[in-house]
């Protein structure tokens, strides 16, 4: 199945825009029982036995039995420590329709008919008032949301959807901007695909519930400034209402996965797959992962649904293609930078699709949140794929890896970075230096991971990390690639032992936050701050003796600790 939606499919048989006025309320608690029911009917019914598709399946399924458990565990313990007596809906109390709704536009033109979040100016008083603060200030209330695509919709799903549009999907590509952004494709198959609408508001919902916060600006003091925000937000009305909603909206997400599962086949394959990339995004914007590993989880059904697709297949002609081939090209991308940190098997699991996938990621290179090119994310993933098999096969291959290593620096080294960032054409400075950061890090992580190539390697370290805060400095919050920063960053401040170094390094995550409000930069801020302990405290130990200090593999020692996080 293409990934997009039939064209002209159910945009004529909806109600008209006053029948659905005077409706509204009654439809609304209609649907509310309907999705009660439904939610029992799938508890209730027995679980259809298909052959797998492939020898995880199995294990996959059970895993996200065990997530789906401690979802509604989570869900519990919110509302047990919510005493407000608003409804979890709250967001979805807006202003009276205007007289005028305006032309059904598209979706992905949202961004002119609601007030984003950070103009709304939403005090915690606002909402302790219960005051009706998303009224329009110069732009058409939610409620002109005229297109078909909303009509069947209650309004906080409508709202969700909106921010999707509006907010989520800016962060997910590398600059915004009219057909630069496939992601706003996904919106009107939600009519179709209940798994894909839920996922999305869910991401949509946690993703607001991050932009509400009482406070600027973070300390850099903290011990864990992720924590900290966790619980003002969990102080806050309007911020708590919306965490419920995605927690909500992720658990019924997880009840329409378990059915697409029993059932999975090629041609529902990509919206599956599609629908498994929100789940792991889910899980990287949320502040409160409480050690969940519920991306590596996904991350391996996302592999299992790449076994039957192939990334060449899709026809040219398609408008969905540049879609297919983002999701395709970010769950690689995940695959690739969550065995730096995670377990390097993601890297050898990976591996063998790395040749059909490769063509896929060139052609997104354009348009790729982490404008990293596929060579850089090559050696990387074949850096992890050497260190998982020395640990597993000991001393004699990991001499032949070792020289491997080098082989991997000398070829990042030689990459012509200018010649790449010339050939996309847009941004051409800000790519190239984006993509000399990774590049810097990519070294480091290889001199990390494979300890016997650190000795034998030309380059320094230190002169490493200088080369990478270079680039990262000619790059400022108003440039579009800032946010796309995060792993060479925590890769140069868990390697300098310089305090003004790493003082910069953990400002520069707090800024990427500020433009990008996702979850995993507290948990890059946690390891580095782990890490710079590991450090001193060796250091410190060994005194004087020089040839000891700087000899602390702070990557092994973090997977040691269980810090088998994703940093993207």
């Amino acid at each position: 199945m293409p990934l997009q939606d039939e064209e002209g499919h159910g945009f004529r048989h909806g109600r008209t825009f006053h029948q659905h006025k005077h409706e509204q309320h009654h439809h609304h608690q209609q649907q509310q029982q309907e999705r009660q029911h439904q939610q029992l009917q799938l508890q209730l019914q027995p679980r259809r036995v298909h052959p797998p598709l492939l020898l995880d399946q199995q294990q996959y399924q059970h895993c996200h039995q065990q997530e789906q458990q401690q979802q509604q565990q989570q869900q519990q313990r919110h509302e047990q420590q919510r005493h407000y007596t608003v409804p979890i809906g709250f967001l979805n109390q807006q202003p009276q329709l205007p007289r005028n709704p305006g032309s059904a536009g598209a979706v992905s033109d949202a961004a002119s008919w609601y007030p984003s979040p950070s103009s709304a100016g939403v005090t915690p008083g606002d909402a302790a008032s219960g005051r009706d603060y998303f009224a329009p200030r110069g732009r058409v209330s939610l409620n002109a949301l005229t297109d078909p695509v909303f009509q069947d919709l209650d309004r906080t799903s409508r709202y969700y959807l909106a921010h999707f549009a509006d907010h989520v999907c800016k962060d997910l590509v590398a600059r915004d901007g009219p057909g630069n952004n496939p992601f706003r494709e996904l919106i009107p198959l939600t009519t179709r695909h209940p798994l894909l609408l839920h996922i999305l508001v869910a991401t949509s919902a946690i993703h607001w519930s991050n932009l509400f916060r009482p406070i600027t600006t973070i300390p850099t003091g903290l011990t864990d400034p992720g924590g900290y925000l966790a619980q003002l937000r969990a102080k806050d009305l309007v911020s708590r209402a919306a965490l419920i909603d995605a927690l909500t909206a992720k658990q019924t997400a997880m009840l329409h996965l378990r059915q697409v599962l029993d059932t999975l086949d090629p041609a529902g394959s990509e919206v599956a797959l599609a629908a498994m990339h929100f789940f792991i995004r889910f899980d990287l914007i949320d502040l409160e992962r409480n050690g969940d590993k519920g991306w590596l989880t996904h991350l391996d059904g996302a592999r299992s649904i790449l076994a039957l697709l192939s990334p060449a297949a899709a026809a040219a002609s398609s408008s969905s293609r540049m879609l297919r081939d983002c999701v395709i090209a970010d769950c690689f991308i995940y695959h690739a930078l969550g065995s730096t940190l995670a377990s390097g098997a993601l890297a050898a699991r990976i591996a063998r699709y790395a040749v059909e996938v490769l063509p896929v990621l060139e052609r997104v290179e354009t348009n790729s949140y982490l404008s990293c090119p596929a060579a850089v994310l090559q050696v990387i993933l074949r850096a992890s794929e050497f260190s998982y098999e020395s640990e597993s096969f000991g001393t004699t291959l990991t001499l032949g890896a070792a020289e491997e290593a080098l082989e991997l620096i000398r070829n990042l080294r030689a990459f012509d970075m200018d010649a790449w960032a010339a050939k996309l054409r847009t941004d051409v400075l800000s790519r190239a230096h984006v993509a000399s950061a990774h590049r810097g890090a990519a070294c480091l992580y290889v001199l990390q991971a494979l300890p016997l190539a650190r000795a034998a390697s030309p380059v320094d370290p230190d002169s490493l990390v200088d080369e990478i805060l270079m680039h990262l400095s000619q790059l400022d919050e108003g440039d579009p690639y800032f946010k796309a920063t995060s792993w060479p960053t925590f890769i140069a401040g868990a390697e300098t032992r310089d305090p003004d170094k790493r003082m910069w390094t953990l400002k520069r995550l707090l800024s990427i936050w500020k433009i990008c409000s996702w979850g995993y930069i507290f948990t890059a801020i946690e390891m580095l701050k782990t890490t710079w302990d590991m450090q001193d405290r060796h250091d410190a130990a060994v005194g004087g003796n020089g040839a000891l200090r700087g000899s602390v593999n702070w990557l092994k020692d973090l997977k040691a600790m269980g810090f088998d996080y994703l940093i993207v």
